[in-house]
């Protein structure tokens, strides 16, 4: 009896042995100490925690597997298994996400986080997975983006005009700065310094975060508040590990997943009013635009080329009724 027991016992650990030793990698753009990070560190912990260990990401922070147009790519065929992406770059491939970064689309950061959390952010998830294989398991806040340049601040739209502006790997945003007068210039995030230093660009868009983490501001000095743009970021998994996942797991890494957006969420706001006042103190000469209305009037074209559908117009129409 005693044999037949260990027997038994021996087969059962070995029937479990793949639920017990899953360890995943996950991508990250940002490096150490920002919010992101911080966040998706603790999303980690808290799901190797709750799942007794049978789930445990190994996040390479800092681009480490590559920039995000190839993370896209790495996630899809299952090389990663999780990831933190900006949406502008899924733009071409899931018309739904151009919505979301469409210019001046969303009132307030209160309004972008009820649209991510309600109706509109489930549809969008819906046809990411559909689409790339991606199951969106939270949203992160991404701040709003504004322009900064190297010789001249930017006030008006006819001071876009000529500028050689970088831009995400997006038709979108190209047309977006085309539509500003501007040249657009698509480039990996992570080689923007260097085009900064020497010229290769005029300047950039981004948020305050980014502006200061990445050093931009040594270069590119004038920081004009356009916020044109408050484009969202997705915590992803890929299809097939999710696929393979208990209904157990599967409710431990979502209900993580949400737990570490909440965090990202408070450490980003804290985060975009440190940034901004260290910039300020290392000379950034900062141009408030109060009135936002002539560059908002130059973006109907896209709004008529991005939300051409009658399932877009809907949802854009879900995203303007939110309240």
């Amino acid at each position: 009896m005693v044999r037949v027991l260990l027997a038994f016992a021996a087969a059962a650990a070995v029937a479990v042995a793949p639920a017990t030793a899953q360890e995943w990698r996950g991508w990250n753009t940002h490096g150490a100490g920002y919010p992101n990070t911080v966040a998706l560190d603790r999303w980690a912990e808290l799901a190797a925690e709750r799942s007794q260990g049978r789930i445990r990401i190994r996040m390479f922070h800092s681009a480490q597997l590559g920039q995000q147009d190839e993370a896209i790519q790495q996630l899809r065929l299952g090389a990663i298994d999780v990831a933190n992406f900006n949406l502008t770059p899924l733009n071409n491939l899931v018309p739904e996400t151009q919505v979301f970064a469409l210019p001046f689309v969303f009132r307030d950061v209160g309004h972008l986080h009820r649209v991510l959390d309600g109706p509109a952010g489930a549809i969008v998830a819906r046809e990411i997975e559909a689409k790339l294989g991606m199951v969106v398991l939270a949203w992160f806040d991404s701040g709003a983006r504004s322009v900064y340049t190297r010789n001249r601040p930017v006030r008006t739209p006819e001071d876009m005009r000529g500028l050689k502006i970088r831009v995400q790997t997006s038709d979108l945003f190209i047309d977006l700065m085309r539509a500003l007068g501007a040249n657009p210039v698509p480039l990996p995030f992570g080689e923007l310094y260097t085009a900064l230093q020497t010229g290769v660009v005029d300047g950039a868009e981004n948020n305050w975060p980014s502006y200061e983490a990445q050093r931009h501001f040594e270069h590119a000095r004038f920081y004009s508040t356009t916020e044109h743009s408050n484009v969202p970021e997705i915590v992803v998994v890929n299809r097939m590990r999710w696929d393979r996942l208990s209904p157990q797991d599967r409710e431990i890494l979502r209900t993580t997943a949400r737990e570490a957006a909440e965090l990202q969420r408070r450490l980003w706001a804290e985060r975009e009013r440190a940034s901004r006042e260290k910039v300020i103190a290392a000379g950034v000469v900062v141009t408030e635009i109060e009135d936002r209305t002539p560059f908002a009037r130059l973006m109907e074209p896209l709004y008529a080329k991005y939300a051409a559908t009658p399932a877009l117009r809907a949802l854009l129409e879900q995203i303007r009724n939110t309240q």
